[in-house]
């Protein structure tokens, strides 16, 4: 099966690749305007010389104007930042433009399956510029901008995503959400998401569909997250380099470089990052690196990109209530004596080749990701590899008023895994040695309907299939090899936007979604893959409101949703490292995510002060759970709390000086499922203070520094649910928070024009 799709993926390539060498002409001067970070066209751009517009760009993207020797031009838009641009007659142009996120409402969303712009998109989702971003930054950090998403950081390497409370009964990880690096898969065969090593100074903006998605991407029952390097340079040479130091003797470097020519672009950089910790067992080190090359020719663009992670990190784990209160710089007693820690090489890879026709268009990717990782832990050291590949084809044509959009998505992943005795952290001897195969396949169609100016109804689906297949390379007297097929899923999505006035826009969605459970939670503790587990499958409403208010200056957006899920997966615990997952009952969720922002100071005035304020309030509840004969129904879900705030005040002087103050409140959770165990919340403020500093015509350096944890507030940083507890040992449930800790960074940008 995989030869004939590898030989119908060739004749795809062959099939988009052929036009290229086709010829055609716009005029002495001709050439088209495309959105530099997606590759859409953009319609009606103007070209200027010498103050007066000699062309516009068409739908198409496409201008020709006459002339028979070099000018300069000025390339505008109301949607993207002014390019000006030395040109040349006779030769194909290419005006790349930058999307300008002071108008963040009509950016056009990048996620694949989406396009639409940020203001259109049917469902509850967010988008985060890279205004936001900062170099110190974790991804995790940048995802707690958008309401409805709960972010929990035990440490540098240890995180957990939830949307809408959906993900909080994962151990250790992110689970049941769907992530991905512009087309690369970030999320591995069996479910789990790693986010927490990008390096997110890389990142131009992020992209958060909340809720069910399946219908759109297909696993991914809490939503799905796109993370999009920044493919713009709008200059022919750019350089920054970043210097930061602290906290816990923390360091961070960073230098990116990026080259334009007409239609070419090459990115690259690379970044360290270092620290003790604050905690004992916490040392932490990383390598980043990224490439990105982008091409256009004709109506086609081929984009290319590969990131690369070193990671070598201790793990200090969570400790008891006790430690917690009165030793948070602990690190959990079995941990610290092995010196416990993880380490790992990882490579991802994407090569995407876009091509725009008359009334249609042809997005085909590839991806191959590697990693070879080892984890030394108390109970035994994990030495695995995974091998993923696969790829992506989506194709949408215009008919009328309406878009149709269908693909097919094919992953293919080898899991090599083995266990090894530990002697107080030295390898002994081998005790399991397993292979896993996963595979699947989604397809998908979508179709987007308007049928008045100002109102649109979109409707999709997709068919997922999957199959695990387990051989156990070590034992032959208990061989628990084996194959698990589950059976196809569909799941259809229903969304309707409309213009309630030209500044204000209402929408609606429901959908499925679903998500399989690993080989890990299939195994039984004796060794053999349990049939009768199901996947976790829900049903998700929202209907909300947003736009903008007073001239712009006030931004909302409001969701309401209802998430109904079954075949809840809970985690069983025999041992600290021995767990199976078991079918317990099902839960409801709704609550409501709120966002706003609002200019309080604009216009003309040398100061400028923006407040932004995201909100989530949330019930999460077991509908039905019955475990060991414990009735837990009409309970909360632990780890998530019921409500979650975070708002930030910036005022800046004259784009200069930025003073910014964060306010981030986690409302009270409880630790178990019984709801005998209460965590009862915190308060943590951050402040930073930046100041830019020109150096020249073409540079500038800015010097910022900043306090987290202002109060030295005592908090949780990541809790443990249900943690267990094994002879005299107390549970561990918590993960201490830093305390109040400071930095200095100092950033250097250099451009020529």
């Amino acid at each position: 099966m995989n030869f004939t799709l590898i030989k119908l993926f060739l004749r795809i390539l062959f099939l988009l690749v052929l036009p290229v060498f086709s010829t055609g002409s716009y005029g002495q001067f001709f050439g088209r305007c495309i959105d530099a970070q997606t590759g859409r066209a953009i319609s009606g751009a103007t070209i200027q010389h010498s103050g007066e517009i000699i062309a516009i760009s068409e739908p198409s993207g496409h201008f020709s104007f006459q002339g028979d020797s070099s000018i300069r031009v000025i390339v505008e838009h109301p949607d993207y930042k002014s390019m000006r641009e030395h040109i040349s007659p006779n030769r194909e142009l290419f005006f790349l433009l930058t999307p300008s996120e002071h108008n963040i409402d009509e950016i056009t969303v990048s996620a694949p399956l989406l396009n639409y712009r940020s203001r259109k998109v049917p469902a509850g989702f967010s988008l985060i510029t890279a205004d936001s971003i900062q170099p110190n930054l974790s991804a995790i950090e940048i995802l707690e901008q958008s309401p409805g998403v709960f972010m929990q950081k035990g440490a540098l390497n240890t995180g957990r995503i939830m949307i809408r409370g959906i993900g909080s009964r994962s151990p250790y990880a992110t689970t049941r959400i769907r992530a991905y690096l512009d087309d690369i898969p970030l999320t591995s065969g069996d479910g789990n998401t790693t986010v927490e090593d990008l390096e997110m100074s890389n990142i131009a903006r992020t992209e958060i569909v909340r809720g069910p998605a399946s219908a759109l991407y297909g696993s991914g029952l809490g939503g799905v997250i796109i993370f999009h390097p920044d493919h713009t340079q709008t200059t022919p040479f750019s350089a920054e380099t970043v210097m930061q130091y602290g906290p816990f003797d923390g360091t961070k470097a960073l230098v990116n470089t990026g080259l334009r020519r007409n239609r070419s672009i090459v990115k690259a950089n690379i970044a360290h990052t270092q620290t003790d910790g604050f905690r004992e067992n916490s040392n932490y080190n990383r390598w980043n690196g990224q490439l990105l090359f982008r091409h256009h020719f004709k109506n086609h663009a081929l984009f290319f990109l590969t990131n690369y992670t070193r990671l070598n990190a201790q793990i200090p784990s969570s400790i008891n209530e006790s430690d917690y209160r009165d030793s948070p710089h602990k690190a959990a007693a079995n941990w610290l004596a092995v010196s416990g820690y993880e380490k790992y090489d990882k490579w991802l890879s994407g090569l995407t080749l876009k091509s725009d026709f008359n009334n249609s268009t042809n997005k085909i990717s590839v991806f191959l990701n590697h990693i070879n990782a080892y984890e030394s832990r108390p109970f035994n050291i994990l030495d695995d590899r995974m091998l993923t590949y696969g790829f992506r084809d989506e194709f949408s044509i215009n008919i009328g008023q309406s878009r149709l959009t269908s693909g097919v998505e094919v992953f293919n992943e080898q899991y090599d895994w083995q266990l090894i005795e530990t002697d107080e952290g030295t390898p002994g001897e081998l005790f399991s040695d397993n292979l896993e195969t996963r595979f699947f396949v989604n397809i998908f169609a979508k179709a987007d309907f308007s049928f008045t100016n100002n109102w649109q109804l979109t409707a999709g689906g997709n068919l997922h299939f999957l199959k695990f297949q387990l051989t156990d390379n070590f034992s032959d007297d208990e061989d628990i090899s084996g194959n698990y097929r589950y059976n196809p899923v569909f799941s259809p999505r229903l969304g309707i936007t409309g213009d309630l006035t030209t500044k204000i826009t209402v929408y609606g969605s429901g959908g499925h979604g679903f998500s399989p459970p690993s080989v890990e939670e299939t195994l039984l503790p004796e060794g053999y893959i349990n049939p009768n587990l199901q996947p976790e499958e829900g049903w998700n409403y929202d209907a909300g409101i947003r736009g903008n208010l007073l001239n712009n200056r006030l931004n909302f957006d409001i969701t309401a949703y209802y998430v109904a899920l079954n075949n809840l997966l809970v985690t069983k615990r025999e041992t600290e490292e021995i767990f199976y997952g078991i079918n317990a009952g099902r839960t409801n969720h709704y609550g409501i995510e709120s966002m706003l922002n609002m200019k309080i100071i604009s216009g003309l005035s040398p100061w400028s002060a923006t407040l932004n304020i995201n909100h989530t309030w949330m019930k999460n509840k077991f509908k039905t759970f019955i475990d060991d004969d414990t009735n837990y129904s009409g309970n909360q879900l632990p780890g998530v709390p019921e409500q979650y705030l975070r708002s930030g005040l910036k005022i800046g002087y004259k784009d200069l000086t930025h003073l910014q103050l964060t306010w981030k409140h986690s409302g009270s959770l409880f630790l178990d499922d019984a709801n005998t165990k209460k965590y009862g919340g915190h308060h943590v403020f951050d402040l930073s203070l930046s100041r830019r500093i020109h150096t020249g015509n073409s540079s500038y350096a800015s010097l910022q520094g900043g306090i987290n944890n202002l109060f030295n507030q005592h908090y949780a940083a990541m809790v443990l649910v249900n943690a267990p507890s094994f002879g005299n040992s107390l549970p561990r449930y918590y993960y201490p928070g830093a305390p109040v800790n400071a930095y200095l960074r100092l950033t250097f940008n250099f451009t020529t024009g």
